[in-house]
């Protein structure tokens, strides 16, 4: 069988191959066959990795192995891939969404789409992974703990956006400000929300993970 490591050598760049295909490249039409393989196979690569890093990892050399990763840890690191995934899609694509006039390109609706559907695919599994959890205690006190520390950095994060962008706007003359448009500005602030929910997830899982080893 193969080792966790060389599963791990293979599909990490297959699995970051898949979301470039899908949601980076320009649209190519493959006929709804095509498209549908496509997702498939991208999905099948993305359950192989996930897959492979629940498997419990080996007893060290004293015969200890890790324990295994609890539901709130495992959502934690799922939702931080899929925001992560979302951030650099959405920052990639954000000038695309800009028109000429500062106004909403006609791009942007073709970039929400995928957006949609990288959502979508987070809550089909987190939903296929609440049935796995069913007989598991999903939160407790330290869940919970966690959980407020988390939501408090990622909190911290959007007062010192506000702070900053306010800051900026009050002290930064008009002939500098001709890039704020309304379209860029949203842009901006929804790139700000999902990085804070990005901090959020990334804080929740090195708390678990540092409890854990």
């Amino acid at each position: 069988m193969m080792s966790r490591t060389v599963r791990l050598f293979i599909l990490v760049p297959l699995s970051v191959l898949a979301f470039y295909v899908l949601f980076v490249l320009p649209d190519i039409d493959l006929g709804w066959p095509g498209g549908l393989a496509l997702l498939a196979a991208s999905w099948t690569v993305w359950y192989l990795l996930w897959s492979t890093l629940r498997r419990r990892v080996q007893p060290d050399a004293g015969g200890e192995a890790l324990a295994s990763a609890s539901p709130g840890e495992q959502q934690a690191w799922i939702g931080l891939l899929f925001t992560a995934a979302i951030l650099i899609y959405f920052a990639s694509r954000s000038s695309l969404m800009v028109d000429v006039d500062g106004s909403m390109a006609p791009e942007a609706s073709r970039i929400g789409r995928h957006i949609g559907f990288l959502i979508v695919g987070w809550l089909v599994v987190m939903a296929v992974l609440r049935q796995h959890w069913r007989d598991a205690v999903e939160q407790d006190e330290r869940d919970r703990a966690i959980q407020a520390r988390a939501s408090g950095w990622a909190r911290c994060a959007l007062v010192v956006l506000v702070i900053a962008l306010a800051v900026m706007f009050a002290f930064t003359p008009l002939d500098h400000l001709r890039w704020a448009r309304p379209m860029v500005l949203s842009n901006l602030l929804m790139a700000g929300v999902i990085a804070s929910s990005l901090l959020e997830y990334l804080v929740t899982g090195l708390a678990y993970w540092k409890e854990r080893h």
